[in-house]
């Protein structure tokens, strides 16, 4: 019995020697070498997949490069010249320009372009007192009596198109007009018809009809005066007329069409006086005077006033858009430079087409309601002063002011 109890015994033992060497088998011949394949799998997996999100970072991280690039790149195309700041005047030069606008009182904006380059764009003082919002290269202001040579502009198109003639006598335009059959259009443009206007602002916002019948019912004619150059804005008014019936378009929408589309001026660059308080640039008006102080007093344009001005004084542009045009009506984007020449036909300072010519450069000067313009521009378009102020200051000595500055911008120093 116990030697049957002890062979049992022994025989499990055995068994279990057994069946774990068996175990240790499987383990090591199929286990082992099973797990260790599919460790290397997964680790392979895992690499795999580590590798395809690195490559997918690095492709994101890429398209996200070429894309900023392609925005810096869309963004420097299209970024409009004239609208940052610029000071590029040597420290002597600088000093000079600040103690003259300082002694002006100066409030505004000053860009000053040599050689095609903007060697100085800055405003000064403030576009609204009352919010403290500056004046920057980017404010909006009136420029007055300027506009007459965008007027003009759109007369030598129509004579460009065979439309209209210099020789062309009024009265086929207006009859009514005094001495119409012999006032011609040529000296319309050059301020030498002999008509004048004694009327006082309107109350009433008028239509460019009204306000061209209102001045021909207010107009009077002087045959001692006719051949003589005697500033009347009343020739301008009288040529906005004939602008609108000979393109089927209003003022407005001829400017727009003709002088401002072709360079893609948008409202906030420039537009009519019924929009400027729209704009987010516009300027407020600021009397000047030893009884006021800076900001003290506000000047305010009736918005009949604003139409009254029809193809004289109703338009408002940055500095940098008004040289923007005037450069190009120079370098022959509208007409030809040839045709140019035959509209501003006058020398020695005489107005012609809209301007003051002289060799080497033009000049023009407007106010209105208290804004300043002071424009002198090369003869051929790459030198310019454009000075714009919404505080006119001792505006009845423009021409000799305008001289100071044209002298200054020939013989400033520029930093290297």
């Amino acid at each position: 019995m116990q030697k049957r109890t002890r062979n049992l015994i022994i025989g499990i033992l055995l068994g279990l020697v057994l069946m774990g060497a068996t175990g240790l088998a499987v383990y090591h011949y199929w286990a082992v070498p099973r797990f260790e394949k599919r460790t290397e799998e997964a680790v392979k997996r895992a690499t795999a997949e580590e590798e395809a999100d690195a490559s997918s970072l690095s492709k994101r991280a890429a398209d996200l490069s070429k894309q900023a690039d392609k925005k810096n790149a869309s963004s420097q195309s299209t970024a409009k010249p004239g609208t940052d700041s610029v000071d590029k005047l040597s420290a002597a030069s600088e000093q000079a320009l600040t103690k003259r606008l300082k002694e002006e009182q100066f409030v505004g904006t000053l860009l000053l372009v040599r050689g095609g380059q903007i060697i100085y764009n800055q405003g000064f003082g403030y576009a609204d007192a009352a919010t403290k919002r500056l004046n920057t290269v980017n404010s909006l202001f009136q420029i007055g009596s300027t506009q007459k040579s965008l007027t003009a502009i759109l007369v030598a198109q129509l004579i460009a198109q065979g439309k209209l003639h210099y020789t062309d006598n009024i009265n086929q335009y207006y009859s009514e007009i005094p001495a119409s059959y012999h006032i011609t259009i040529r000296q319309m443009l050059d301020m030498q018809s002999g008509l004048g206007l004694e009327a006082k602002t309107p109350t009433a916002v008028m239509t460019d009809a009204q306000v061209i019948a209102r001045a021909i019912a207010n107009m009077h004619y002087s045959a001692a005066n006719q051949g003589k150059q005697v500033y009347q804005a009343v020739n301008y008014v009288i040529l906005a007329g004939v602008v609108e019936k000979l393109t089927g378009m209003s003022y407005e929408q001829a400017v727009k069409t003709r002088l401002f589309a072709p360079l893609n001026i948008t409202n906030s660059q420039a537009g009519f006086m019924w929009d400027f308080a729209n704009q987010s640039n516009h300027t407020i008006s600021y009397v000047s005077g030893p009884q006021f102080d800076t900001y003290d007093k506000i000047a305010v344009e009736t918005t009949a006033d604003m139409h009254s001005e029809l193809g004289t004084g109703n338009i408002y542009t940055t500095p940098y858009t008004l040289y923007q045009v005037q450069r190009a009506i120079i370098q022959g984007k509208y007409i030809t430079t040839d045709q140019l020449a035959q509209l501003r036909n006058s020398s020695n300072g005489a107005y012609g087409g809209g301007v003051y010519n002289y060799g080497s450069y033009i000049y023009s000067h407007g106010v209105k309601d208290w804004q300043e313009l002071i424009m002198t521009i090369g003869s051929d378009g790459n030198d310019a002063v454009i000075f714009m102020s919404n505080r006119a200051y001792d505006y009845d000595n423009a021409r000799p002011r305008s001289q100071w500055y044209w002298d200054f911008l020939e013989n400033a120093q520029v930093q290297q």
